[in-house]
C-alpha cells in the first residue's frame, strides 16, 4: 500500500466530518433567504423554491440590530484586550518569578476551572446589583477580563521560553516589564492571538449573563437581541437565521484571519516542564 493510499480513508473522514458541520450553517443560510411562508408547515423544504432578501432588510430596519451589533462589539472587545493584558501580566509572574506559594496560586487557578459559570451566575449578579451596574457596559466587561484558560494557556507558553532571554534583557539593564514587552510578547504572538481567539467566540456567543444583567433593549448583545425572534406562539424562523447568519460573519473572520495563530497557540505549549 503506498503512502498515498493510505491518505484516502483520513481524507474520506475528514470530507464526512466537513459535510456533517457545514450542514447546519448551510441549512442557516438557505433558510435565511426563503420567505417566511415558505418555512411553515409541509410546504418547508431545504432547497428554497423563492430567494429573497426581506429577512435581511426587515431586522435590520424594525429591530435594533446594528445597536446590538455594537455592543457586541464593544463588549468582545473589551474582554479581549483586558485579558491579553492580565493574563499575560498573571501568565508571567506564575512563570519567570520564583515566589513562596507560586504553585499553590497556580493549582487555585487551575481549580476555577472546574467550577461551572452557572454556578457563579448569582453570587456575580449580586455583586452587580450592589455596584449599581446593572444594565451597564460595567456588568457585562468587568467579571471577564481575565480568565483561568488564559492565564494558564499562556503560562504553559511561556516555560518553554528559555530564561536566557531573561537573563540577557536583565545584563542590558531591562526590568521586568521591559523584558516582558520587548523581549517575550514578540515571541508569543501565536498563543497570544489564540487566547484572543477563544475570548472573543466565547465572548460574542455568550447568551445567560447578558440576558440576566440587562434590561433594556438598547444594551442587549446579539445573542439576547436574537432571541427576541424566537417566541411560544409565533417564531420568526427567517429573521432569527438571517440574524444568525450576520452575526457569525465576524466569528467566521476572525478565525480564518487568526487560524494559524489559534492551531500553533494550541500545540506550543504542549511540553512538559
Amino acid at each position: 500500500m503506498t503512502a498515498k493510499s493510505r491518505q484516502i480513508p483520513r481524507t474520506l473522514w475528514l470530507v464526512v466530518v466537513s459535510v456533517f458541520a457545514g450542514l447546519p450553517v448551510v441549512w442557516m443560510v438557505l433558510t435565511s433567504l426563503q420567505p417566511m411562508e415558505d418555512l411553515l408547515g409541509t410546504s418547508a423544504r431545504l432547497i428554497p423554491r423563492t430567494v429573497t432578501l426581506d429577512a435581511y432588510r426587515d431586522v435590520v430596519s424594525d429591530f435594533p440590530f446594528w445597536q446590538w451589533f455594537i455592543n457586541s462589539v464593544i463588549v468582545a472587545g473589551a474582554v479581549v484586550a483586558g485579558n491579553l493584558v492580565f493574563d499575560t501580566l498573571a501568565a508571567y509572574g506564575l512563570s519567570r518569578i520564583r515566589f513562596r506559594g507560586r504553585q499553590a496560586v497556580l493549582t487555585l487557578i487551575l481549580a476555577t476551572l472546574m467550577i461551572p459559570t452557572q454556578v457563579i451566575l448569582v453570587p456575580l449578579y449580586l455583586v452587580m446589583r450592589d455596584l449599581g451596574w446593572i444594565d451597564t457596559y460595567w456588568a457585562l466587561i468587568v467579571p471577564f477580563l481575565a480568565s483561568p484558560a488564559g492565564i494558564f494557556l499562556l503560562r504553559q507558553h511561556f516555560v518553554t521560553l528559555p530564561p536566557q532571554l531573561d537573563e540577557a534583557a536583565a545584563i542590558d539593564g531591562a526590568g521586568r516589564l521591559r523584558t516582558l514587552w520587548s523581549v517575550l510578547l514578540p515571541s508569543s504572538w501565536a498563543a497570544l492571538g489564540t487566547v484572543a481567539v477563544l475570548k472573543f467566540m466565547w465572548t460574542w456567543g455568550e447568551f445567560a449573563w447578558p440576558s440576566l444583567v440587562t434590561n433594556n433593549e438598547l444594551l442587549r448583545t446579539l445573542p439576547v437581541g436574537l432571541a427576541r425572534f424566537q417566541n411560544q406562539f409565533a417564531p420568526r424562523w427567517d429573521l432569527l437565521m438571517a440574524g444568525s447568519v450576520m452575526a457569525a460573519v465576524p466569528v467566521v473572520l476572525g478565525f480564518v484571519l487568526l487560524q494559524r495563530f489559534f492551531v500553533r497557540g494550541l500545540t506550543g505549549g504542549a511540553v512538559k516542564e
